[in-house]
């Protein structure tokens, strides 16, 4: 007699299967989350349970036309909802906790069209959290990573821009206009031709005033391979050093126990290095008590950031 398993049965079957592994691994079930960090290349998203373990990842080029980049997203919210307890997304911008309004309009016009806390959670029926990715990555860090132990904390992402985050007491600080920590509107220079007003630059410009210097398309990775060609260098050393001044003021104003630094570039240990270096010599005092350490959560730390909201346990 031949005996047919149907879709439904075969289902059951893998998740009582995958319930028994966790037993064996000396795991409960517990609860999973749909997180998403929202970019303006990727979204980038993950199953993420109650101890921030990543248990199914995936990500998209992320739809430039507003009215198909909510499409996009809701498709992604309509595949996980059923198994979620619950959303958690961070995205560029100056996001109102509260009430999910965007007034960032710098950004692109897909970040800022629609209420995307409103649409999610009318699409889900699930409780929904939505904050600022360089907010949510510095939460990360504190619930997660480098910034584990600490009570106060500032946060520099190094990468297509500059961003920033204050952490005091274990709390976010947002600001009166949910702009506070934003380091890449720090300026530097008096507005004179000796020293124009500019803004510290993030990887990007490094890397494409190293090309134009070189004559060819680099990357970062060619940078700290060729520091030992003059030209290289001496670009890399004006870079770092603006840098420093943001990380620098950063730590002067807020006092936080730690500054970490956010980015693909923390994980050259070379730039870590120089960096801290750099901004000691210039705030000899700050080495005594305030830390510059790398991230270590890496393109996690929004994801887990938002997370850490939505279970109440950062605020």
């Amino acid at each position: 007699m031949r005996c047919e398993v149907s879709a439904a049965d075969a289902e059951s079957k893998a998740a009582g299967t995958a319930a028994v592994e966790w037993k064996e691994m000396g795991m409960t079930e517990e609860k999973r989350y749909l997180t998403m960090d929202i970019g303006g290349t990727f979204i980038k998203y993950s199953i993420l349970d109650g101890q921030y373990r990543e248990l199914e990842e995936g990500s998209e080029r992320t739809k430039r036309d507003p009215a198909e980049f909510l499409t996009q997203l809701l498709e992604i919210v309509g595949q996980y909802k059923e198994n979620a307890a619950g959303i958690a997304a961070c995205i560029g911008g100056f996001i109102n906790p509260e009430t999910g309004e965007n007034t960032d309009f710098s950004v692109g016009k897909n970040f800022v069209t629609y209420n995307l806390k409103e649409e999610f959670a009318k699409a889900s029926g699930l409780p929904v959290v939505l904050e600022n990715d360089s907010n949510s990555a510095a939460l990360g860090e504190l619930a997660a990573g480098a910034g584990r132990g600490l009570s106060n904390l500032g946060m520099i992402t190094v990468g297509t821009g500059i961003g920033g985050a204050l952490i005091i007491d274990r709390k976010l600080v947002r600001g009166s206009h949910f702009k506070a920590g934003e380091a890449g509107f720090f300026r530097l220079g008096v507005g004179t031709d000796a020293a124009p007003l500019e803004y510290a630059a993030a990887t990007s410009r490094l890397v494409k005033k190293v090309s134009a210097a070189v004559g060819e398309t680099v990357d970062g990775y060619y940078i700290f391979e060729h520091l030992d060609d003059p030209a290289v260098d001496a670009i890399y050393r004006d870079w770092l050093a603006k840098l420093a001044v943001i990380v620098g003021n950063m730590a002067v104003l807020a006092d936080p126990e730690a500054v970490l630094i956010g980015g693909g570039i923390c994980k050259q240990e070379r730039f870590i290095r120089d960096l801290r270096e750099k901004v000691y010599s210039m705030y000899e005092h700050l080495e005594e008590y305030t830390e510059i350490r790398a991230c270590e959560t890496g393109n996690l730390a929004g994801r887990i950031g938002a997370l850490s909201l939505l279970l109440g346990e950062t605020a």
